[in-house]
């Protein structure tokens, strides 16, 4: 076969010659040396053209001298370094005078003159030299006692007011590092070089602050008292570095991360660099720097892996993705250190000492703060599942703060996956547990927003699949014309729901119908399984806020285990309370449909009415008030006259032994209840023979305690109470409870209810509700007092004496003294 021959174009042929190399012939390579050795002498002897005149006039200078002498014959006697012998240069000058006159005698004075002079600079340049360094001398002395301010970290004043702080260092000057690069490149075809000019290179202003280059002080400490200054000047010094460190990382998180480990050492027990323990105050105040930095820095959205190797973006974008990748980074390393300090106090074996346990408390109040700061954050889960054993440590204050975390996540979250996810592993703790947990475990599920939570709602939706598929049945039956005006409009109503977020709603719905399923498994496994637990309260008064979105199906069951628990255990009388507030909640809403009669349940309601009094249990009366308007209110109708009157008999009683908001919110239950019904208004007659037999207090049972029989006589000790709200609200009370007149109630007093009133004058704070007035000021007036007689004659018996006594102590001069009885005794 023969060659093909393929045509190619100027441009590429001219192309492919420049980048194809032919070899250099010697005459080339020759003149590149050449070439090469002047650039270099150029650069030794410099470019400046008053360098180059001065090297001429030398080497002038220097030829017409050596011209000279060697007229004169003395090139070998002459042969001779001035510089290094001066002084036999000098003799042979002189020796040479004698023999010459005219002008060869001149030239060689003025080669002697120029001898002498040439000793001058030197000692002028060793002058100078020793100038310079006594002025270096001093500057260092003044930079050593220089001083200057650093701004600190500005604080905020409870008044709101922003504060800023300044402090007085020693100077330190920046440390200077210089280092010289130079890069040639050379192009053959071109044949030139380039030269890069050396730059000075400064270290960061706040590296020296970050890799902790203090001067460790080598006195040795004997006394307490140096003890602790030098504790004291590290914790100062530790809180400056602390806070140069963050204020640097917040300004600029980009290119600070590597800042991090210096605070991560100082969270260590050792310094690892030093080998000296860390005080723990700093290791706590490093700890809570770190978390208050990712706090403020941490984005609210879940950071995404981005492989920037095998995809191509942009620069912006590359520099975003490098910076979320180091912070993520940054951030595992802080919670691994985290749960390391947790670890060793909640595992068994764990070193714990009180220092351990101290930095474990901060550890997990840190991790409360970053699960409530950013909730869906990279690694949050984690952070939550490590929170959830720890409401089962055996540190009060631990369980506490996670306690109240999850309270305020329970209640901020918006999207529930949080929510869901943290009620599933309690759940999964409680069963692996056995049920034998701490209450905390039960009691952080009380934050749960859950209002409107229809458990129903499958088998509804069962219902209305079958409804459909008939409906379905139905449309297949129509004409072809009819069919598609439904397609059409069945599209319309579903862009419709879009628009409203019909779909976010359903989800939404469907994870508190998970949320709540999963909160009554556990209570209804601790009821079945181990009624007798610790957490029993707990579920009780969990129990008692959600009963009102129980499914109907678990009603008489449920009915009949507290009925159980109440009759056969010995319950205090907060798990009572609960057990009431729980079957009458129960009963007042869907219940009503169940045949049951919760007599039982009113006698155990009215026997534990007045447990609660004006001592430690008095926030316990709001658990009454709840189960009053359950019984009073909302179950009226179903009570008999009887029963009636002794429940608000008993409250008023009790109200007697209640600080002012509980007796305000007895009172107020009581004027509802009055403007509720009619037949309270016999309580109000003082004529006790109305009823049929005897009041009896002492009865636990209220339908047989003979109410009718007795009047409201508290409202006559209310009515002289200290408080000027409670003895207004009890005449309106004994007036009948009138709308308007005499008696009525203002409008600010008047419209608020029960619970309004027990929380808006409460004085646990401190704070008496209405502000209780100064008095006057000004000085008492004393009136002079009557005198009373008994008897009448003895007015003038008694001036009488008087004036006889008056008249024997002039003349004697004494004090007077009189016996009235003997002087009765002589009339």
């Amino acid at each position: 076969m023969g060659t093909k021959k393929v045509k190619i174009s100027s441009v590429k042929r001219a192309a492919h010659l420049k980048s194809k190399k032919a070899p250099l012939s010697k005459q080339q390579q020759q003149k590149i040396k050449q070439k090469r050795e002047q650039l270099s002498s150029k650069r030794e002897h410099g470019q400046n053209i008053f360098s180059q005149k001065a090297h001429k006039r030398d080497n002038l200078a220097q030829r017409k001298k050596q011209n000279k002498r060697q007229s004169l014959g003395l090139h070998n006697e002459l042969d001779v370094d001035e510089d290094d012998d001066d002084i036999g240069g000098d003799l042979l000058l002189d020796n040479i005078a004698d023999m010459l006159d005219g002008d060869d005698l001149a030239l060689l004075q003025e080669n002697k003159r120029k001898r002498k002079t040439k000793a001058a600079p030197v000692e002028e340049q060793q002058q100078s030299v020793g100038l310079e360094m006594a002025y270096a001398t001093a500057s260092k002395k003044e930079q050593a006692a220089q001083k200057i301010k650093v701004n600190l970290l500005p604080i905020k004043s409870r008044d709101g007011e922003i504060i800023t702080r300044t402090t007085e260092v020693d100077y330190v000057p920046r440390q200077k590092h210089k280092a010289e690069a130079e890069e040639e490149s050379e192009e053959d075809d071109e044949e030139n070089e380039n030269e890069e000019d050396s730059d000075d290179i400064f270290e960061d202003s706040d590296d020296d602050v970050v890799n902790d280059e203090a001067p460790v002080p080598k006195q040795k400490l004997v006394s307490t008292t140096d003890l602790l200054i030098a504790r004291q000047q590290e914790i100062e010094r530790q809180k400056y570095r602390i806070g140069i460190i963050c204020s640097g990382i917040l300004e600029k998180p980009e290119d600070k991360m590597r800042n991090f480990n210096a605070l991560y050492e100082l969270m260590n027990e050792v310094n690892p660099e030093t080998g000296i323990p860390n005080l723990l105050a700093v290791r706590k105040l490093a700890m809570i720097s770190v978390t208050e930095i990712f706090k403020d820095i941490l984005p609210e959205y879940r950071v995404g892996q981005v492989d920037t190797k095998m995809q191509t973006v942009r620069k912006a974008t590359l520099e975003r993705v490098t910076f979320e990748n180091a912070l993520l980074q940054q951030f595992k390393k802080f919670l691994q250190k985290l749960e390391h300090l947790t670890a060793q106090v909640n595992k068994r074996g764990g070193h714990k000492t009180p220092q351990s346990i101290k930095m474990a408390s901060v550890a997990v109040q840190c991790m409360c703060d970053l699960l409530i700061s950013h909730p869906y954050f990279n690694y949050v889960q984690n952070i939550a599942q490590l929170l959830v054993y720890m409401l089962n440590c055996n540190y009060g204050t631990m369980r506490v703060a996670v306690n109240q975390c999850f309270r305020t996540l329970f209640s901020n979250d918006k999207k529930l996956d949080m929510t869901l996810f943290i009620v599933r592993r309690i759940n999964h703790l409680i069963k692996s547990k056995q049920n034998n947990v701490h209450v905390e475990c039960i009691t952080c599920m009380m934050g749960l927003k859950i209002k409107h939570v229809n458990l129903d709602a499958e088998k509804e939706n069962e219902l209305k699949q079958k409804k459909l598929e008939s409906h379905r049945q139905r449309l297949l039956s129509l004409s072809k014309k009819e069919r598609k005006r439904r397609k059409k409009l069945t599209e319309v109503n579903k862009e419709l729901e879009e628009t409203r977020a019909e779909e976010n709603k359903q989800t939404k719905h469907h994870k508190l119908t998970e949320i709540i399923k999963m909160v009554f498994t556990i209570y209804f496994r601790v009821l079945k399984n181990d009624p007798t637990s610790r957490v029993l309260s707990a579920i009780l008064e969990g129990l008692a806020e959600f009963a009102h979105v129980i499914n109907l199906e678990f009603f008489a069951d449920l009915i009949d285990v507290l009925n159980r628990i109440l009759e056969e255990q010995d319950l205090g009388y907060r798990e009572q309370l609960h057990c009431i507030q729980t079957i009458f909640v129960i009963l007042s809403g869907q219940g009503e449909v169940l045949n049951i009669d919760p007599i039982r349940f009113y006698q155990h309601f009215y026997r534990n009415m007045l447990v609660v009094q004006a001592g430690k249990n008095h926030d316990d009366f709001s658990i009454i008030l709840r189960t009053l308007d359950e019984v009073l209110v909302k179950r009226r109708r179903n009570m008999s006259q009887q029963r009636l009157m002794a429940f608000v008999k008993r409250l008023l009683t009790g109200s007697l032994h209640l600080l002012h908001n509980g007796t305000l919110a007895t009172l107020g239950t009581i004027k509802q209840t009055f403007q509720l019904t009619s037949v309270l208004d016999a309580l109000l007659d003082t004529d006790t023979t109305i009823g049929s037999g005897r009041y009896d207090p002492e009865l636990d049972d209220p339908e047989y305690c003979n109410a009718e029989s007795t009047s409201l006589y508290e409202l006559s000790l209310l009515a002289r109470h200290y408080h000027p709200t409670v003895r207004r609200m009890a005449l309106h009370i004994a007036n009948g409870v009138p709308a308007s007149g005499e008696g009525a109630l203002p409008t600010d007093i008047g419209k608020l209810n029960a619970h309004e009133l027990f929380a808006q004058y409460d004085s646990t704070q401190m704070a008496f509700n209405p502000t209780i007035p100064l008095p006057k000021q000004g000085e008492p007036k004393l009136k002079r007092g009557r005198q009373m007689y008994l008897r009448s004659d003895f007015k003038q018996h008694y001036a009488k004496l008087l004036k006889d006594a008056r008249t024997k102590r002039t003349m004697s001069k004494k004090a007077l003294q009189l016996d009235f009885l003997s002087a009765l005794n002589r009339q």
